[in-house]
C-alpha cells in the first residue's frame, strides 16, 4: 500500500504495512537502496520492491509483516532512517 501524504508534507510517499502487534514504515524518497534492512531482518518481513522512489531506487516492502517480532534491527541500521517500527496498541 503507498500513501500520499498532502501536499503540506515533506515526505512525498511511504509505504506502511501492519498486524495486530507492529506496524513497518517506509519513507520511500529516503531509501537508497543499500539492502541493509531487507539482509538485517531476522525473520525475513522485508523485500526489495518493484517501484522506484525519485532518485531511482527501489526501498524496502514489508510482505509478510504477520512475521515481524519488532526488534528494530532494520530500524536501527538504515542509514538514511527511511523506516521505522511502531508497536501498534
Amino acid at each position: 500500500m503507498v500513501l500520499k501524504l498532502n501536499s503540506y508534507s515533506k515526505i512525498s510517499q511511504l509505504i506502511s504495512r501492519e498486524h495486530g502487534k507492529f506496524r513497518v514504515t517506509v519513507i520511500v524518497d529516503r531509501c537508497k537502496e543499500c539492502g541493509l534492512c531487507i539482509a538485517i531482518c531476522p525473520v525475513k518481513v522485508l523485500v526489495r520492491s518493484s517501484i522506484e522512489n525519485k532518485y531511482g531506487y527501489h526501498p524496502p516492502e514489508p510482505s509478510d509483516i504477520e512475521k515481524c517480532i519488532g526488534c528494530k534491527l532494520c530500524e536501527y541500521n538504515c542509514p538514511d532512517f527511511a523506516i521505522f517500527v511502531e508497536k501498534v496498541v
